[in-house]
């Protein structure tokens, strides 16, 4: 006998923190490229899909062959719904995204109040999304979280509901360095 009542979790929704797992695979080969297609359909498996989310951020002022907007265009193509803030703030130098990660969580929040899934996929070990993720499973829905070792935080891991190891995903397309591809 089980605590819980049993019932079947078959839609599902996809949060990706697209710069979170971007710069997490950093450490990896010019020549592999991260492929989100491959790794929702993975994380899926055989559920229904119900929808799958981009959150990244740009700089107001861009033109269409500005490397950011060619992937998220790729991404549109590829079903994904892109939701990107005009809000890279540069401090030090540095790119540093604002909006960005409230963004993902009030998506998540406001289709698990409207009972769009049963369970949500969040692409990001942020610690961050923790509040969010505790919201959602009081709405009675299931989070599972999704990260590269590296950046998977204690609080996030412990607040899923199920969580994966972004390392042991075979979900890089390889490609070879030479091969120019136009996504334009």
């Amino acid at each position: 006998m089980t605590l819980f009542t049993e019932r079947s979790y078959n839609r599902v929704m996809v949060f990706i923190d697209y710069r979170n797992v971007y710069e997490s695979m950093q450490f990896m080969e010019d020549h592999s490229r991260l492929d989100l297609y491959r790794l929702t359909q993975i994380l899926v498996g055989n559920r229904d899909l119900m929808g799958a989310y981009v959150f990244d951020a740009r700089p107001m002022y861009t033109d269409r062959n500005d490397e950011n907007i060619i992937a998220q265009n790729k991404l549109r193509e590829q079903g994904f719904r892109v939701i990107a803030r005009e809000s890279i703030v540069y401090r030090d130098g540095k790119k540093v995204q604002k909006e960005v990660d409230v963004s993902l969580a009030c998506e998540m929040l406001e289709h698990a109040l409207m009972d769009h899934f049963d369970v949500a996929i969040v692409v990001s070990g942020d610690r961050d999304f923790v509040p969010a993720i505790q919201k959602v499973q009081s709405a009675g829905k299931r989070v599972e979280v999704a990260a590269f070792g590296d950046v998977y935080n204690e609080e996030c891991k412990r607040a899923a509901d199920m969580y994966y190891l972004l390392d042991d995903i075979p979900f890089m397309s390889m490609s070879s360095p030479t091969a120019e591809v136009d996504y334009r």
